[in-house]
């Protein structure tokens, strides 16, 4: 069986393919790879900022 061509799917469907098939590896690889190309240099958080950030998220599509 072929592989789909994964460059040529939006993030969106290149995500739902994952979805669907969780033992596709290298559908995996490419869905983190475009992931971290979009943010390289991702922040980590305490657990304290992330409650506040979760929070904060939540308050604010309560509005």
């Amino acid at each position: 069986m072929t592989q789909p061509n994964f460059a040529d799917m939006s993030d969106t469907e290149l995500r739902a393919y994952v979805l669907q098939n969780p033992n596709n590896t290298e559908a995996f690889h490419a869905y983190v790879d475009r992931l971290h190309a979009a943010n390289p240099d991702p922040r980590l958080m305490s657990i304290e900022e992330a409650e506040a950030e979760l929070e904060r998220r939540v308050n604010q599509g309560q509005k």
